[in-house]
């Protein structure tokens, strides 16, 4: 009788599900254990939409940052960590110890634009969204960094 078994083929049709592959990750996870209260959803509290954590006086607009400006911010020597991210500049300081691979692993990106660097690790994570509460300002070229803005041509 036709149609009333499986045939000795394989067929497309098969209700089975795709046959799955469990390979080991080529590369180990880099997380790191963090201390209490350092979770992401720890971070998502104290970073919420009315938080500044810039690290600046309250009422600093946002900054035209140079590249020479950003390379002076590494988180050493006493100084905050900034990174630029798809032409933003963060101040990073705040979640060095909420960062789930470890505070070493983020300052690899401190003083410079991390964008590549980012997306090459963890392309589906929204910094912006992340990070908002830690902008800074905008990265700009050396000249138009030393010009003055509109904004403060009016003050």
């Amino acid at each position: 009788v036709p149609n009333r078994g499986p045939t000795s083929s394989s067929s497309s049709s098969s209700l089975l599900p795709p046959p799955t592959h469990s390979a080991k990750p080529s590369k180990p996870s880099r997380k790191v254990i963090l201390t209490p209260g350092h979770s992401p959803l720890d971070w998502a509290r104290i970073s919420g939409p009315n938080a500044d954590l810039r690290n600046l006086p309250p009422s600093t607009p946002y900054l035209k940052v140079t590249p020479s400006m950003l390379k002076k911010m590494t988180g050493r020597k006493g100084k905050d960590a900034w990174m630029a991210l798809g032409g933003r500049v963060y101040n990073i300081t705040p979640y060095l110890p909420y960062h789930p691979a470890g505070e070493p692993e983020l300052l690899r990106g401190a003083g410079r634009d991390g964008t590549k660097l980012f997306g090459e690790i963890h392309p589906w994570v929204n910094y912006e969204t992340m990070l908002s509460a830690c902008l800074v300002g905008l990265l700009v070229d050396e000249e138009e960094g030393a010009k003055p803005s509109a904004m403060d041509e009016m003050d």
